[in-house]
């Protein structure tokens, strides 16, 4: 009777303990895990309050606008105070490889945040994503497709190239052949300003669209494709160049083909020493100026902010100018035209 007992309650207690058990697996089982969809920021670490070192990660580093973009970010280095900035991008604008491992290797070496400015706005999703799980992220100059940065920091560029096109629009108003060399596939800034400018010069039915190749965001083959369209169309009106390197291109293959200032009409994207120096000779007409050194300074100060645990602005645009003939002496203008980099 008693063994008959014992059986019975071991039978019972067993079966209770399985359910028990059964019970844990199936709540661990169903517990959401603490993965973010959508490369999603990761818990905000700590605020920083001792030294900060911030990366800066240009699209390249070789025109000029890249070096006025690193004059403001060590600026603001400088007035914040106990901010390091570590400067590193590929040499080559169209290098996205080098520039997705240039943002793992900045992780690896530990820096605080990172400032970038993607070469391709999907190519570097992935990168952006995974990097804003460990440190804040700010993105600057070109945007990309996702929203896990915490700042953005760029020209209106889409207004920049609405400035081109609208001057444009004034240097041909009986129409005729126009022409752009863009700048590289992917490049969300420049793909901007190329569209602005053709919503413009559509108001003007007159107006044609001859040729819009792609330099790759290098001078010599700017100025390669930019002879091409020379070369296959003789009665070429007016030529845009959306950023240093094709607006450079552009401005070399005038030259080679020995048209005179004016003989063209010419509007193009950013300031460097030989864009100005055609500006001022007539070759150019007119540039579209963006402000690097306030770029470059204000994305370090988001960057810092947010690292120190500061509530910044997403969204931060920085608005774009047209230097013509009549204003190019300006202060304004003309401090564009020759950014300080010291």
């Amino acid at each position: 009777m008693f063994q008959r007992a014992f059986a019975a309650t071991l039978f019972i207690l067993l079966g209770t303990i399985a359910v028990i058990a059964g019970c844990s697996k199936s709540d661990t089982a169903s517990t959401p895990t603490s993965q973010s969809s959508g490369g999603g920021n990761a818990a905000a670490p700590a605020p920083v309050t001792g030294k900060i070192t911030i990366a800066v990660i240009p699209k390249g580093t070789t025109h000029i606008f890249w070096q006025s973009v690193r004059a403001g970010a060590l600026r603001a280095a400088k007035e914040l105070g106990d901010v390091e900035i570590n400067w590193n991008g590929p040499r080559s604008e169209a290098e996205r490889g080098q520039q997705i491992q240039i943002v793992d290797d900045m992780l690896t070496q530990g820096v605080n945040g990172i400032v970038l400015a993607p070469i391709d706005a999907n190519a570097l999703v992935d990168t952006i994503n995974t990097a804003s799980k460990k440190v804040p992220v700010v993105i600057f100059d070109s945007g990309a497709n996702t929203e896990t940065y915490k700042a953005f920091v760029a020209t209106d560029n889409f207004k920049g190239g609405q400035l081109a096109g609208q001057r444009m629009l004034e240097l041909l108003p009986d129409g005729g052949e126009v022409a752009t060399v863009r700048t590289a596939a992917g490049s969300e800034s420049t793909t901007q300003r190329e569209e602005g400018f053709k919503s413009e010069i559509k108001k003007n039915p007159k107006i044609q669209l001859v040729a819009e190749p792609y330099g790759d965001s290098d001078r010599n083959k700017s100025q390669r494709v930019a002879g091409d369209i020379l070369a296959a169309h003789p009665q070429l009106k007016g030529f845009y160049g959306p950023n240093e390197s094709s607006a450079f291109g552009i401005l070399g293959a005038l030259r080679d083909y020995k048209k005179q200032p004016g003989e063209i009409k010419f509007v193009g994207f950013d300031a460097s020493d030989d864009l100005r120096a055609g500006l001022n000779e007539g070759m150019i007409d007119s540039l579209v100026l963006q402000d690097p050194v306030q770029m470059g300074h204000n994305a370090v100060v988001a960057c810092v902010n947010v690292v120190r645990g500061k509530q910044v602005e997403k969204k931060q645009p920085i608005e774009p100018v047209l230097a013509t003939q009549k204003n190019k002496d300006e202060p304004k203008v003309k401090e564009l035209l020759n950014p300080k980099l010291d």
